[in-house]
């Protein structure tokens, strides 16, 4: 049996000043692989200070397109 659809996640790693810089960079590159007018949910997002830099921070953020 093939399988040819299964749920597929997209991780994206952005960095940013803010939370909202963050989610919007974020967002930006799902809309991009999963098509602009697709709803998305988020799996799971984290952040941590970017190193030296205390003003940035480093984001992983996990999204699935909506069944």
């Amino acid at each position: 049996m093939s399988v040819r659809k299964f749920p597929l996640t997209l991780r994206v790693a952005v960095t940013g000043a803010t939370p909202d810089e963050i989610r919007e960079a974020a967002v930006a590159q799902a809309l991009a692989f999963f098509g602009s007018s697709t709803e998305l949910d988020i799996i799971s997002a984290e952040a941590e200070p970017e190193g030296e830099h205390h003003s940035r921070y480093r984001a992983v953020v996990v999204f699935r397109k909506v069944a």
